[in-house]
């Protein structure tokens, strides 16, 4: 859904594309299963769009500089049929739900 507001300004005339967004409940996140759910169970399946994951590990990776830690999760990818690690700090994730099967 797009939505256009007009700004006059002197002589020119701006255009802006708002553009809703569908919100996302925190809950249903792979960062908040990774904190509440996966850290005393063992395999856990999840679908992340159409895709299912097993969890195997998480790992708490400290950045050299002394920033923090990067969260990593180490999934098993059924589909592609091969182990993968998500970074949970990727912008990419955190727009996606999960669904814990």
């Amino acid at each position: 859904m797009l939505k256009y507001t007009k700004y006059k300004n002197n002589n020119a005339t701006l255009n802006f594309q708002i553009m809703a967004t569908k919100s996302i409940d925190k809950k249903k996140t792979l960062e908040y299963a990774v904190a509440f759910y996966f850290y005393d169970s063992g395999c856990v399946n999840f679908m992340m769009g159409n895709i299912m994951y097993q969890h195997i590990k998480t790992i708490y990776d400290e950045r050299a500089d002394g920033r923090g830690q990067n969260t990593l999760e180490v999934v098993y990818n059924y589909k592609k049929m091969k182990y993968e690690v998500l970074c949970l700090t990727d912008n990419k994730l955190a727009q996606k739900e999960i669904s814990i099967l």
